[in-house]
């Protein structure tokens, strides 16, 4: 799948923050959960490198629109968190033809043991 011919984007940001030193991990988990995404089904038969998928969200600026493909970023959702060093979330997700086909979220900063056992207050259990 060649992602510049089929995709446009739709950001406000490229994938410069995502290429800098210590963005490795999170690069190749989002790389992972959007790959694993479109093959899950069979629908879809591609290969994605951690490469391929940043050359994908520098493929370019678009108004997006309800017809065809768009990829949709917002690398830093929370700048005044990630400026302090807190909380702040990395967003991206696949527009097909005016539907969202595909959303990935990833919160960097956020620390999972602090949830780990909130479900041990859960009223369902």
């Amino acid at each position: 799948m060649e992602f510049s011919a089929e995709f446009s984007l739709v950001a406000k940001e490229d994938s410069k923050y995502l290429r800098k030193d210590g963005a490795q991990e999170i690069v190749e988990r989002m790389t992972k959960l959007v790959y694993n995404s479109l093959t899950s089904d069979g629908s879809y038969s591609i290969t994605l490198s951690t490469e391929d998928f940043l050359k994908a969200i520098d493929s370019g600026k678009s108004e997006g629109g309800s017809q065809g493909r768009h990829w949709v970023l917002d690398p830093i959702n929370g700048t005044k968190g990630f400026v302090r060093g807190d909380q702040y979330a990395i967003a991206l997700a696949w527009l097909d033809e005016g539907k969202v086909f595909l959303g990935v979220l990833a919160c960097p900063n956020l620390p999972l043991t602090s949830i780990s056992g909130a479900d041990r207050h859960s009223p369902n259990k």
